[in-house]
């Protein structure tokens, strides 16, 4: 056995210029090194640094390096203790006393205002890493792909801003230069680089290793960088806390590669000759039972493996050599092969017979308990070793995934907690959440930080719960849901709707009713209706929509008095998804409706904001996405809205007549009666019926088989709108009646999308509604162009009925004078207003030629009820899908 005293002197008294001229290696003057062409590989370019300093050597080509004692074992190819022997000059002592080593610069640790710089350097490399994607997409080149992987460990990329956001003050630029972050130049050192922290033995940032990536590599820059001096920090220390076996890999990379296939127990050198003093530190204060070296398999890799563990048992460390298949490393091995994990534990097994299969045990944490994660509406819980946490709130983003976690800690009467909201691929956010839950559960900071590894793997996996049958009908008893299935299932199902809302009180309006209704019930398919109800104050349309929004689950409704312009935008992602905004009056939006004409048409809205970087403390700018779809209800007494806002709702006037007025008194009397009092009770089933109903509704896509069928006005710009909302209350009609409709699955795309198939009783109950909502009344009409509407009416059906199509028929005002037997002043007044109001369509006429007409109109509205012009009669579109082939569903 060799004295450590006997080696530090050898590699220290070695003049190690004039050792590797010795070799015949041309080395030149650089700076305060010299540089030559590596005698371990072929090149044509110097990558062979030499620092007399510090009497190291190091090869940025094929990353090997180390001593003089090193350099002698690879150039003369023998062994540690030969190499040894053969710079000592003696088989037991030095020839001549060595001199003591000369202390290195740096070595020394580095001070707190250092290591509070280096962590902010860190910082901004991870939040770099996760909004510049080369360095991700470099290491899922090599099948690493982890994002809690990437979080935990604080994996960066160096893309040439660091100056950019770093106060440019002289003590910020020398202490960036001091540890090596910024060169003479004040360049980054690690520009172009992945970055992987080191910490030290206490948890503090020590160094930096960067990889260049292949993007970025101009062939001129070594490929692996370090921070100035000698090698400080560890990767992955917190490894020996948990683990009786460590597996110690020649590179970072490689550990990071056994991480993602789930093998934790390991600890990177850096190199072949980077087993380093702190390496041995950590081993020494938490000894593992066994260690194996998986070095690269080739000659260099095998022989540095011999090496590193002659020194490990110096140390008094149990060390095995594992044998890699030649010529790969850990992170070929496991990218290139198939079972790759098998092959490399059955590896590891013959490196240690002992170890049966491979098996890599943890060391067990006193009174451990059975962990578990349990999902809830906000999150989940976990247990990990007997602590409790809450975690709720999860947003997830390309480069953030934040939640809220609580750690819970204590028993009965004496419990603490520590809450705070993390970003965990934040690492400066980690920390504090780190440093918290130390605090409350007393642990170690190793344990703590696996525990928000783990928590932050369930977070990346987590999915928003959907309200969907399966997660509500549990909590409804048993008679409940009978009654709800019961209303789903009468085929008479609108005639149940308006019984109940007389029961909770609402009388008269049927069709505002149903189509309030279906609004409501359409915040769950992908096009929902919204709609806005018009009327004088004291008319009751804050009753209609309150009427409503009572018979819809609490959680589906948010119901506001007033909106500030941009509250919105700063909502949770998915908090208006798929649900009812209400707002009791347009006047109390202000610059609102924006956002919700947005979020209408676009399914989401997204805002920018200047807000604080965590790392620098400098502003920058953020971003917050709000989803969609959601309907719309809001009430108003305007009746000037504009265009843009008024194109996205359904309007609905209250009827404001004095018959409608004796009714609600009479039913305002009626609640003061016994009867009044009895109802007033039964409203409370009506509304859990229609609550239950509506849980119980699946998420179902609607089919149209018709669609192609239907017609509708074409003839002016705000039938764009129109028909997508007369469509979309098909729709909502069949989506609501989906337990008596045929369903069927559609797969496409390896996906599997379950149907409701719409009939033609659902065609006519939308007709029915929108011809009263959508549509307008002949009584618009002054009574002479309300006449003259009919005459020509009479004269296009007389002509027409010679098996002509209405929309190719065209007439003028000549032909309208003839079979009237109006004036041209007449003709010409009343003409203006029916073109107005689109019951005719003037297809020609300006400049001075004559004007010719089309007929719009159809018929309908006789009696006084509003009716919707270009709506395909009912007997004309069977006929149209008996010739069509389209059966009845």
């Amino acid at each position: 056995m060799i004295k450590q005293e006997r080696i530090e002197a050898v590699k220290h008294g070695v003049d190690l210029v004039q050792l590797i001229k010795s070799r015949g290696i041309e080395l030149k003057k650089k700076g305060k090194g010299y540089v030559g062409l590596c005698p371990f590989h072929a090149e044509e370019t110097p990558s062979f640094s030499v620092n007399p300093a510090q009497n190291l050597w190091q090869c940025f080509g094929c990353n090997t390096g180390g001593d003089a004692i090193r350099f002698v074992e690879l150039f003369d190819k023998m062994s540690f203790p030969e190499a040894v022997e053969k710079l000592d000059g003696t088989p037991s002592a030095p020839a001549q006393p060595a001199p003591p080593a000369a202390p290195v610069r740096g070595a020394e640790p580095l001070t707190a205002k250092l290591i509070k710089l280096l962590a902010r350097v860190i910082e901004f490399y991870h939040k770099t890493f996760s909004e510049d994607g080369r360095a991700r997409e470099y290491l899922a080149g090599r099948c690493i792909t982890d994002n809690a992987l990437f979080a935990a460990h604080c994996v960066g990329f160096a893309n040439g801003t660091l100056l950019n956001v770093l106060p440019q003050d002289g003590d910020v630029i020398d202490g960036l230069k001091e540890l090596g972050i910024l060169n003479d130049r004040g360049g980054e050192h690690f520009y172009g680089c992945a970055t992987f922290p080191l910490y030290d033995l206490v948890g503090n940032p020590a160094g930096i290793y960067g990889r260049r990536i292949e993007a970025m590599d101009n062939g001129e820059s070594p490929p692996h960088l370090y921070l100035t001096g000698p090698r400080r920090g560890l990767f992955n220390r917190q490894a020996v806390r948990s683990h009786k076996e460590i597996i110690l890999t020649e590179a970072i990379i490689d550990s990071l590669t056994l991480m993602s296939a789930g093998i934790h127990n390991t600890i990177p050198c850096y190199g072949t000759n980077g087993l380093t003093a702190d390496h041995l530190a950590l081993f020494k204060q938490y000894p593992p039972e066994s260690l194996a070296i998986a070095f690269d398999g080739d000659s260099t890799g095998r022989q540095a493996a011999e090496t590193a563990a002659l020194r490990l048992a110096y140390e008094g460390i149990n060390a095995h050599s594992m044998r890699l298949p030649d010529d790969e490393d850990i992170n070929s091995l496991f990218s290139l092969t198939a079972d790759a994990k098998r092959q490399f534990m059955e590896l590891l097994h013959q490196a240690n017979p002992k170890n049966p299969k491979g098996v890599v045990e943890e060391k067990q944490e006193p009174e451990t308990k059975a962990d578990s994660f349990t999902p809830t509406d906000y999150g989940f819980t976990a247990t990990i070793s007997g602590r409790r946490y809450e975690v709720r709130g999860i947003a997830k983003g390309d480069s953030k995934l934040k939640a809220t976690v609580k750690g819970i800690g204590g028993d009965g009467g004496k419990k603490r907690f520590h809450v705070d909201t993390v970003d965990f691929y934040s690492a400066r956010s980690r920390a504090f959440l780190v440093k918290g839950l130390c605090d409350l559960f007393n642990d170690p900071d190793e344990l703590i930080t696996r525990d928000l590894e783990r928590l932050a793997e369930q977070c990346e996996s987590w999915q928003e719960p959907e309200t969907t049958a399966s997660a509500a009908v549990p909590e409804m008893l048993e008679t409940d849901r009978e009654a709800a299935l019961a209303f789903l299932k009468n085929p008479d199902m609108f005639t149940e709707i308006l019984a109940d809302f007389e029961t909770l009180g609402y009388t008269g309006e049927e069709m505002n009713k149903l189509l309030c209704y279906l609004a409501a019930v359409s915040r769950k398919i992908d096009e929902p209706i919204s709609v806005m109800i018009q009327s004088r104050s004291a008319a009751g349309k804050s009753f209609l929509q309150d009427t409503v929004l009572s018979m819809i689950p609490e959680g589906d409704c948010i119901k506001y008095t007033r909106l500030t312009d941009q509250a919105l935008f700063y909502k949770d992602s998915n908090s208006l998804a798929h649900k009812i905004l209400a707002v009791e009056e347009l006047d109390g939006m202000n610059g609102a409706i924006y956002s919700i004409r947005a979020i209408q048409s676009s399914k989401k809205i997204t805002i920018a904001y200047t807000g604080k970087d965590a790392a620098t403390g400098k502003l920058k700018t953020e971003e917050n996405t709000v989803e969609g779809p959601l309907s719309v209800f809001i009430t108003t007494t305007k009746t000037d809205i504009d265009g843009e806002t008024a194109s996205r709702f359904v309007f609905l006037s209250i009827d404001e007549s004095r018959e409608m007025t004796e009714r609600i008194l009479a039913k305002q009397r009626r609640n003061y009666t016994r009867a009044g009092i009895v109802a007033k009770i039964e409203g409370n089933g009506v509304r859990q019926k229609h609550q239950n109903a509506s849980r119980l509704l699946q998420p179902l896509k609607v089919i149209n088989p018709y669609a192609d069928l239907l017609t509708f006005t074409s003839h002016s710009l705000r039938a764009r709108r129109d028909h997508v909302k007369y469509q979309n209350l098909i729709l909502a009609i069949t989506y609501l009646y989906q337990y008596q409709r045929e369903q069927i699955s559609i797969e496409h795309g390896g996906n599997s999308l379950e149907c409701v198939i719409a009939t033609l009783a659902d065609i006519a109950k939308a007709n029915e509604i929108a011809g009263e909502v959508l549509g307008r009344s002949l009584d618009e009409l002054s009574p002479p162009s309300r006449r003259l509407l009919a005459l020509i009416k009479e004269m296009v059906d007389a002509d027409t009925g010679k098996e002509k199509k209405l929309t190719e028929y065209r007439f003028n005002r000549r032909q309208i004078r003839e079979y009237s037997g109006w004036s041209d002043f007449q003709v010409r007044t009343h003409m203006t207003e029916l073109e107005e109001l689109e019951y005719i369509f003037a297809t020609s006429g300006k400049r001075g030629k004559e004007y010719v007409y089309e007929l719009i109109y159809t018929g309908g509205g006789e009696d006084g009820r509003p009716f919707l012009v270009g709506l395909i009669d009912m007997e004309q579109l069977k006929k149209k899908a008996e010739e069509a082939g389209v059966g009845e569903w």
